[in-house]
């Protein structure tokens, strides 16, 4: 779609400048006071040309110098997200780590840490009460 609009926009501009440069080729005397003394012959669309690059040129330069604060807070934007995705990737691994040492500490005994020692003669059985050590 992009393509197709650069197009649109492009051809009939070529159009223009074309027509514009067959009809005025006519040839005027230019002349520049410091870098130039004496007149110089130059067609009026090369002129009207280069007026119209220069033109396109500083308006370049002054779009670059007016973006300049958009681009920086996009830097600051974007170093901050990379610094919060570090951050996100140390806190799951301190969640997975927590999360391990909770499900390590919650699971049972095994049956053979689980028997108490024997009851004493004469008493009656004792009931086994599993025993969770932090680990």
């Amino acid at each position: 779609m992009g393509k197709l609009l650069y197009w649109i926009a492009v051809i009939p501009l070529f159009l223009v400048v074309i027509v514009f440069s067959v009809t005025n080729h006519a040839t005027t005397e230019l002349s520049l006071w410091p870098a130039l003394t004496e007149p110089v012959p130059f067609p009026v669309y090369g002129i009207a040309l280069v007026a119209l690059f220069i033109g396109f040129v500083w308006g370049g330069i002054v779009s670059w110098f007016q973006s300049g604060s958009s681009r920086r807070r996009a830097r600051e934007l974007q170093r901050q997200h990379e610094a919060d995705q570090r951050e996100i990737v140390l806190l799951r691994d301190r969640l997975n780590r927590l999360q391990e040492s909770e499900r390590q500490a919650t699971i049972p005994l095994p049956p053979s840490e689980m028997r108490a020692a024997p009851p004493p003669a004469g008493s009656a059985p004792a009931a086994i009460v599993p025993t969770v050590v932090d680990r």
